[in-house]
């Protein structure tokens, strides 16, 4: 009797399991990132690491469950920032970092994901040869900044220049900013020069007038009368 009471609780125990595994696989995309959402929102408050760790498990589960859905890159976005953010796990931010760019080379954030490696590797680990390989490959991959509201190309010269010459951000900024104005007035002075011919041309025409004014015609002289 006992023995049949315990195979009915392990099947009802079975049963269970398997009714929340299906549930489970059947969440919508909008709920497993909210699940994730509201596991990283009782990290902050908390602090707590382990969760942390729980919402990039469940980021990546959504990568697993949906991985043609175009929020795919939203997921490895926040894996990524907690990882740098949060976790500090630094080497593991750049690895994701970096898959972003792999997965994604079209995309804007492959840009954004190149540009944090080189970051990190600047500012935060203070490694300065990845630091420069990492902004020499950014910049072979993105030589300008196409968004007038996007300036990463821009900022990864400089900082690229600062590595290099060893100068400070702010000495390397200035001296941009010195160049730029060497460089209008020099434009400025080449336009002047073009436009210094003309202005001799037409000098040249008031005094041929002055000294040689055209004569009158014989049909603009005034008539006579013979008587």
């Amino acid at each position: 009797m006992l023995k049949s009471k315990a195979k009915i609780l392990t099947l009802f125990v079975l049963t269970i399991i398997l009714i929340s595994s299906c549930s489970d696989d059947t969440k919508t995309e909008e709920e497993m990132l909210n699940k994730a959402k509201t596991t990283y929102d009782s990290a902050l408050a908390s602090k707590n690491n382990d969760l942390f760790t729980q919402s990039i498990n469940l980021y990546k589960g959504f990568i697993e469950t949906y991985p043609n859905s175009e929020k795919v890159v939203f997921a490895y976005n926040q894996i990524a920032g907690i990882q740098f953010e949060n976790l500090k796990n630094y080497q593991e931010s750049i690895m994701t970092y970096k898959e972003i760019a792999e997965k994604f080379p079209e995309s804007k954030e492959a840009k954004q994901s190149l540009f944090m490696v080189a970051f990190i590797y600047d500012e935060t680990l203070k490694d300065k040869d990845n630091a420069i390989a990492a902004y020499k490959f950014f910049l072979e991959k993105f030589p300008e900044d196409t968004d007038p509201d996007d300036k990463m190309s821009e900022s990864a010269k400089i900082m690229l220049q600062v590595l290099e010459s060893g100068t400070s951000v702010e000495e390397m900024i200035l001296k941009n900013i010195e160049e730029q104005e060497k460089k209008g007035d020099e434009e400025k002075k080449d336009e002047e020069i073009k436009e210094e011919p003309k202005e001799e041309v037409e000098k040249d025409v008031k005094i041929k007038k002055v000294v040689h004014p055209e004569e009158e015609s014989p049909s603009d002289l005034p008539e006579y009368d013979s008587n």
